[in-house]
């Protein structure tokens, strides 16, 4: 789930411009004047042939070569000598015409300088500057802090366009998220390997903490990335659907082939769609288009049928699933954080939205959660923008939020109703522990916490395999690992699954008739489906808080 690099040049515009104090240096000794020759032995002067003979000139004196011209160091700004060493800046300091400073208060050449200019140039942030927006930014190790006093998100989350930046070092070091890879950030920077130079970087995500000021593009890791997203029909089997690198959504009948629905490469394959069954078996499907459209639709005469219904953040999945009534109900996130809800009526035609909560309030990296519990409820699940979870039922609930941990901003939870009518949600927390809420009546208790840590980066995805609830996960590691679902309940798949160690990418499940629980985990761009029988610890039951 990489992305191409936003830029990756040094436009800064003064780039090996300027000088810096240098370390003093030995002066350069000029080499002494050649002697004359000496006579060869046995000759005295006079004699024919030999300097100071009557009658001829003495030989003249060889004179050493004139010194070479000076050089510019672009590092220093000073010319030098070639032949001796090259200037040693004292200070990464660099003056122009006696100033230090770029136009935003900032030192030239360094890292605070060539951020702020790229905030300027490439993300439009006009008046950014030192003492922007009342406060003194100053040295890089203070811009976390200024950046949440002034109500600007500051996470684990890269994006294209976000300042990271670290408080290692003296000073601190910031610099400019061009490109995401899996689990890795490219940034552009400045005054770091090389003095007062520019450079890139890539290095793992956690390296850094980063600054959302105003990104150029959204972060490719989001937890509603799945491989595949399946729903089981009466029979044991499951219907799929997902996006591939391409942006193409492929949907599967359970034993049948994946089918093309909608045009080809239209969608995003930063987030998965959503799928559902209606009381007549048939399949609904909703998915992201590349500019944020969510297109819904089931089949038509043996055809996906697919239309525009609404809008979506591109880093979050839209929610579908069966109401009371039978018909869908769709819920999405919009890209400034409003949630909205659309039903789907008796003519055949969707609501118009119905809003959750307040506008601009959700998290744009998380999916909603649509569910029902054993009595035919359908439930609403979603994360604000500041890392509280609420629920709510959307026959006649209100919205209420759950007691728990801070969500993760990046990873979806999972909402299942298991075979014994008991509904659950899992959900990993900002600092990678997987809680689990039960559903009593129309309350919510209070989360238990599975054993182990886990990504953050990722979403879970929970089922029923060898007679019991289990959770597939990846932990903090980025191995994909599966246990029971249920705090203190014991498991005979506490194991991982052996698949690429990744911390962004969320696993999932697929059941195939006759042929029990997969789990689904992607390897570059394919798709590798493994058995629970073939990746579950056969020794006898354990306890589930076994690492």
């Amino acid at each position: 789930m990489g992305t191409a690099a936003a830029h990756a040049a040094d436009d800064y515009p003064w780039a090996w411009q300027g000088q810096c104090p240098i370390v003093p240096q030995a002066p350069i000794e000029e080499p002494a004047p050649a002697p004359p020759p000496a006579p060869e032995p046995g000759q005295q002067p006079g004699q024919p042939g030999q300097p100071g003979q009557p009658g001829e000139s003495p030989a003249p004196v060889v004179e050493p070569p004139p010194p070479p011209p000076p050089v510019l160091d672009p590092v220093s700004g000073h010319l030098y000598d070639p032949r001796g060493p090259r200037p040693t800046c004292a200070r990464n300091v660099w003056s122009i015409n006696g100033s230090i400073g770029d136009p935003w208060g900032f030192v030239l050449r360094n890292c605070t300088s060539f951020v702020s200019w790229r905030l300027h140039e490439r993300n439009g942030l006009a008046g950014f500057a030192n003492h922007y927006r009342g406060e003194h930014w100053g040295n890089a190790n203070r811009w976390d802090d200024v950046a949440r006093r002034l109500g600007y998100r500051v996470d684990s989350v890269p994006a294209i366009g976000a300042v990271a930046q670290t408080d290692a070092g003296r000073v601190g070091h910031v610099a400019w998220v061009s490109a995401i890879g899996p689990g890795t950030v490219t940034i552009e920077e400045y005054n770091h390997a090389s003095p007062g130079g520019y450079g890139t970087r890539t290095v793992p995500v956690g390296e850094f903490r980063y600054l959302h000021l105003a990104d150029v593009a959204p972060s490719p890791l989001v937890g509603s990335d799945r491989p595949v997203v399946a729903v089981s029909d009466d029979r044991g089997g499951s219907w799929t659907a997902r996006v591939d690198d391409s942006g193409t959504l492929l949907v599967a009948a359970p034993g049948r082939p994946a089918r093309v629905a909608g045009t080809r490469g239209a969608f995003t394959s930063l987030v998965a769609p959503a799928l559902s069954l209606d009381h007549r078996g048939r399949p609904w499907v909703a998915a992201t288009t590349r500019d944020g459209g969510v297109l819904v639709g089931t089949t038509r005469r043996g055809r996906l049928v697919l239309r525009p219904v609404g809008t979506s953040a591109p880093t979050a999945s839209p929610a579908l699933a069966p109401s009371r009534t039978r018909r869908p109900v769709l819920a999405t996130v919009s890209a400034d954080g409003t949630l909205l809800t659309r039903r789907l009526t008796r003519a055949g035609r969707w609501s118009r939205p119905d809003r959750v909560g307040r506008p601009a309030s959700w998290s744009t990296h998380t999916a909603p959660v649509l569910g029902t519990d054993a009595t035919g409820r359908t439930w609403l699940v979603a994360v604000g923008a500041r890392g509280a979870t609420f629920a709510q039922s959307l026959e006649r609930g209100r919205l209420q939020r759950l007691a728990g941990p801070t969500a993760s901003p990046t990873s979806t939870p999972a909402l299942t109703t298991a075979g014994d009518g008991t509904t659950r949600l899992h959900q990993v927390s900002a600092t990678g522990r997987l809680v689990v809420r039960t559903l009593a009546g129309r309350r919510w208790t209070r989360p238990a916490a599975l054993a182990g840590q886990w990504s953050p980066y990722a979403s879970p995805a929970v089922g029923e395999a060898g007679g019991g609830l289990h959770v597939v996960a990846t932990d903090r590691t980025g191995a994909v690992v599966v246990r029971s679902a249920v705090p203190g309940q014991p498991s005979r798949l506490p194991v991982r699954v052996r698949a690429p160690r990744d911390l962004t990418r969320s696993p999932g499940l697929v059941m195939r008739r006759g042929a029990g629980l997969f789990v689904v985990t992607r390897s570059g761009p394919r798709l590798l489906a493994r058995p629970t029988p073939a990746v579950v610890d056969p020794l006898p039951a354990r306890s589930s808080s076994a690492p």
